[in-house]
């Protein structure tokens, strides 16, 4: 039986029933390579782009065309809806963020076997930090990968943009999609939560404490768990706590896009400022997440240099703010120094 969440009680055997169906599961297709896929997408962009309402979805439809292995040169229907938050307005981003919604009859058998909404997170503005953001953000995923499968898959894409309405407007840029809530789950037994809060102390503490570390090592100060931003919470099947996971690296130190501002209540002024705000912990408690992050540094630096069309000096800025981690924390005792904000006043 579940505990309590947000004041409605869940019952495990009833949250958890589909995902006890394949305990097992490996990602989906999509998300099984690692190769850049390429692909052209033609929709009416420029009518897409102009609603940015959440509450007032207005689809459009388009295609995707791609070369498909075994069936040649292949065309799926698609419908595409604007999405996000921040990177929604249009203030930020030029170019939104869009879900694409996917006929799986039509999709049989190609690459896109089985998916039916997924989010592809775009390059937002045509200036050529923006794309870098993008390639950095999609490699903080397949970081996170390294650390534990509580994560989300992600496959890096290069989309011919062709707007129907306006094909002047036509550009080639790198976007990827990330695996749905509901494929991410099964691969870890689970079932998404969506009913807001959570406390701490209701979660796996070894993923919690590898989940608070993961986003002071990026430089990730912009989620709550107790509010559900930036995180889904997993109840996993015959188990009585719930497992925190963590998504949306945009706003991380590690990414430091021009956009990204800490919240006024914290007490720093950059992203590029680590702050751990997980629970208060003992050292001895955090060290051994510590320790598994060090273990896979030299893991985590060659993603870093595999990024395809990476600049040069991004690659040195990047691992260079990595080894900033690595650098502070070469000991139990240098837990203290990051502890403070979370333990003040105890």
């Amino acid at each position: 039986m579940h505990r309590l969440i947000a004041g409605v009680f869940v019952v495990g055997s009833v949250v958890a029933t589909a995902a006890a169906q394949d305990k097992k599961a490996e990602p989906q297709r999509l998300f099984r390579s690692r190769e850049v896929l390429e692909f052209t997408l033609r929709a009416p962009l420029k009518e897409l782009f102009k609603n940015r309402d959440t509450l007032a979805v207005k689809p459009v439809n388009g295609t995707i065309e791609f070369k498909d292995a075994k069936a040649g040169d292949t065309s799926i229907p698609v419908t595409l809806e604007t999405r996000g938050h921040f990177r929604l307005k249009s203030s930020t981003c030029s170019f939104a963020p869009i879900k694409v919604r996917f006929d799986k009859e039509k999709a049989k058998g190609t690459e896109f076997s089985g998916q039916g909404a997924l989010k592809l997170t775009t390059h937002c503005q045509n200036g050529g930090r923006f794309e870098q953001n993008l390639l950095l953000e999609e490699s903080i995923y397949r970081i996170h990968n390294l650390l534990t499968p509580f994560s989300f898959r992600t496959r890096l894409v290069r989309v011919h943009y062709i707007p129907t309405d306006d094909t002047t407007k036509a550009v080639t840029k790198y976007g990827f999609f990330v695996e749905n809530d509901e494929a991410m789950a099964k691969r870890n037994s689970g079932t998404v939560l969506m009913q807001t809060g959570g406390k701490y102390d209701e979660m796996d503490q070894p993923l919690l404490d590898l989940m608070m570390m993961w986003e002071y090592f990026i430089g990730n100060t912009d989620w709550s768990v107790a509010m559900i931003h930036n995180f889904r919470v997993l109840a996993v099947e015959g188990k009585e706590t719930y497992f925190p996971v963590a998504y949306d690296f945009d706003f991380s130190g590690l990414v430091g896009a021009s956009y990204a501002v800490p919240d006024y209540r914290l007490p720093i002024k950059s992203v590029r400022q680590r702050l751990y705000r997980g629970p208060c912990k003992k050292t001895e408690e955090l060290w051994p997440t510590v320790e598994l992050f060090r273990a896979k540094r030299d893991s985590i630096n060659a993603i870093i240099r595999a990024i395809p069309d990476f600049e040069p000096g991004r690659v040195k800025e990047a691992i260079g703010y990595i080894d900033d981690f690595f650098n502070e924390l070469k000991a139990p005792k240098d837990l203290d120094g990051i502890l403070g904000y979370a333990c003040r006043g105890r």
